[in-house]
């Protein structure tokens, strides 16, 4: 048995649900896309109780990976049945102010959150689909500029002709880039976008710098992650057709070669240092390339994971350690008196006594094995920090700094060697089986290595969330009688004092420096609630949390799916609209939303709200475009 036969062999061993990060060569659990994640829609229960759950997986899987490709849902049976999913997006963090895209008569428009809205362009479809149900994909407005990027003339293949307009200036035409095209990512700024053309498997690569159009390679494959362009839009990383990692300056179009080994890469989002893991003889390693020319840079050896963290800035990997596990560290000699009375003519027990011996010989000569545990190591500022060893597996934490929660082993208690029936490889064995029985804990570290034990039955390390300021934490464990969620909360540095807040635990998110959740979900409904309040709202679905309050949507009509649209702060309960269908989170307490959404006709009216006041953007609206 290999080591990594024997890691995942443990693995499966401690019945843990382990994090959901694989050994190289795998996938990077981030999106190697150095763009923003897409903002949720929320929606009301459902006006029947059919469900079709292929449906909702496919739009929760375009969703979470940001893809702009259309036409991915021609011919899903949408309608009614995916109201039976209520769309939640369970955390906090920030949510760009930008504007918003609709569709309405297969065109497009365009409402800026400040003017009235206009039309952006006819005939977005001819034969495409680009809208799933009252949501749709292929436009988009860019994070940090003022460009609005989208499909028009989309055909039944998927492809379309891509467009950008300048949103400041509702006068100016809008700007065709290529035709042709099935994939694009734009910078953050929206100066620059990447995008993918072509007919078939075979696809190519091409920039446009707001100057022109610079071809960057071909024959690369239509997939998630076989690009990604840095956010400020100076560099950008592929995989061509021959499976080779390249490196482009985008204002040079030039693509430099370098790896055909790469199993995985990511790129920081600010900075643009690409970062990627490649096979060398029998082990993998990690290196950084600055897009400077030169050879990349070496981080680490023996590298088993790898992920760009949350933050889009650190990257977290975990090593197996250089050295071995010595004997000398595993073996207490309870023996060594006994033995040394021993002669031949004790027959057996003298030659047990000689395979005690081959064992004592190479624990005094420093002799060992290669290790089955990791070490975990935090990246930042250009330094490797490591935060915690014999570690099985981890992933980074969602929050602007960097903190690492995984499951590690419990400390190990040396093995007697009385116990040994065999020679090295009966040590080996042993010493492996008793990290199967000697049960995992879950941690929680920061860049720093402060390390603490989490409490709880079998901890879920992939629900934790930490506020804003880093004081407080929370994350959901395993009730041992039911299967249900529990939801703990606990001060950083106070692991140990951890309290169950709440049972049967949906989702939950930090809003301020309050812990609210949801929890009691069913049928498209769940109750509201906030850790220390005695408030209780039944009837909620559509959850979202922002920086400052909870919205939702309440008492949702069985026959229509149209309900109240609420906020609460934790204190009021605030209506914004008394019959809203769904509604997408813009930003700074601003909404835009669909109200007296006819499930039959498939329109509704567009709204929009300020924070303070709601008004009608547009009538018999189709669809809403998420990004």
């Amino acid at each position: 048995m290999d080591e990594l036969e024997k890691k995942e062999e443990l693995e499966t061993e401690l019945e843990q649900e382990t994090v959901e990060t694989e050994p190289v060569p795998g996938k990077i659990e981030e999106d190697t896309k150095a763009e923003e994640q897409p903002e949720e829609v929320q929606e009301a229960p459902a006006a029947s109780d059919e469900t079709t759950e292929s449906a909702s997986e496919e739009k929760k899987k375009a969703e979470k990976e940001g893809s702009n490709i259309v036409g991915i849902i021609v011919g899903l049976a949408v309608f009614i049945a995916v109201l039976a999913y209520c769309w939640m997006l369970p955390g906090g963090g920030s949510v760009q102010d930008t504007g918003v895209l609709y569709a309405k008569d297969n065109d497009l428009y365009f409402y800026d959150l400040k003017n009235d809205p206009y039309l952006l362009q006819e005939g977005i479809s001819e034969g495409g689909s680009y809208h799933y149900f009252y949501t749709a994909w292929g436009s988009s407005c860019t994070e940090e500029g003022h460009w609005a990027y989208f499909a028009d003339n989309i055909d039944e293949t998927g492809a379309f002709d891509l467009y950008r307009k300048d949103t400041k200036n509702p006068s100016a035409e809008a700007e065709r880039i290529d035709s042709n095209v099935y994939d694009y990512m734009t910078s953050k700024n929206g100066e620059v976008v990447a995008y993918l053309k072509g007919k078939g498997e075979a696809m190519e690569l091409c920039t446009f710098d707001g100057t022109e159009v610079r071809s960057i390679g071909d024959g690369i494959h239509l997939e998630n992650e076989v690009y990604a362009l840095s956010g400020d839009g100076k560099y950008l990383a592929f995989i061509d057709a021959y499976g080779m990692l390249n490196a482009t300056v985008v204002k040079e179009g030039n693509a430099l070669p370098l790896t055909d080994a790469a199993e995985t890469y990511a790129m920081a989002e600010e900075s643009g240092i690409l970062y990627f893991v490649a096979k060398a003889a029998d082990s993998y390693s990690l290196y950084s390339y600055a897009f400077d020319g030169t050879e990349p840079v070496l981080v680490a050896e023996n590298i088993y994971t790898m992920e760009m963290m949350p933050n889009g800035k650190d990257v977290l990997y975990c090593k197996t350690p250089d050295e071995p596990v010595l004997y000398s560290d595993i073996i207490v000699d309870d023996m060594a008196e006994s033995d040394a009375a021993l002669t031949e003519a004790d027959g057996e027990a003298y030659e047990k006594k000689l395979q005690r011996d081959v064992i004592r010989e190479a624990a005094a000569n420093g002799e060992g094995f290669a290790p089955l545990l990791q070490e975990c190591y935090v990246l930042t500022g250009g330094k490797s920090v490591l935060v915690a060893d014999n570690v099985i597996s981890a992933i980074g934490a969602e929050h602007d700094r960097p903190y690492v929660i995984g499951y590690k082993a419990k400390e190990f208690t040396p093995l007697r060697l009385s116990v040994m029936d065999g020679g090295l490889d009966m040590v080996e064995y042993i010493y492996y089986m008793s990290l199967s029985y000697g049960g995992v804990e879950t941690f929680l570290t920061d860049a720093a290595g402060n390390l603490e034990a989490l409490e709880g039955y079998k901890v879920q390390p992939d629900t934790m969330k930490i506020s804003a300021d880093g004081k407080k934490a929370a994350y959901l464990t395993s009730d041992p009688d039911t299967g249900g969620n529990i939801l703990m909360e606990m001060e950083i540095g106070k692991a140990a004092e951890a309290k169950a807040v709440a049972t049967d635990v949906e989702n939950f998110a930090f809003v301020g420096g309050d812990l609210f959740y949801y929890y009691d979900y069913a049928y498209g409904e769940g109750t509201l609630a906030m850790a220390g309040s005695e408030t209780k709202i039944p009837g909620a679905c559509g959850v979202q949390y922002a920086d400052n309050a909870v919205y939702y949507i309440a008492d949702a009509d069985s026959a229509t799916g149209n309900g109240q649209l609420k906020y609460w702060d934790g204190k009021n309960e605030t209506v914004i609209d008394d019959n809203a269908f769904a509604f997408q989170y813009k930003g700074n307490g601003k909404l835009a939303y669909i109200s007296g959404y006819d499930v039959n006709e498939g329109l509704g009216d567009l709204c929009y709200f300020d924070g303070k006041n709601a008004r009608v953007l547009d009538t018999d609206v189709t669809a809403l475009f998420i990004y």
